[in-house]
């Protein structure tokens, strides 16, 4: 934030684009990587339902397998 107040004017008033876009950068970047984190709680959630639905790891991997393979 020290750096963003930085490059305003005197007046205080207009913000320098660099800043804005700074700004924007920081918040896309936020939105990505929380996007990230909820996609992969999601995926261990459901491998957790998986394990759970099928009866252990040996059964989830040849279910996987048949239905990657078609088998």
């Amino acid at each position: 934030m020290a750096h963003a107040l930085n490059k305003t004017t005197a007046d205080g008033q207009k913000i320098n684009r660099d800043v804005a876009g700074e700004g924007v950068a920081q918040a896309g970047l936020s939105i990505i990587l929380t996007l990230t984190v909820v996609v992969g709680v999601w995926s261990v959630v459901c491998m957790i339902g998986g394990l759970v639905n099928t009866g252990g790891i040996g059964q989830l991997a040849r279910a996987w397998f048949a239905s990657v393979t078609g088998m």
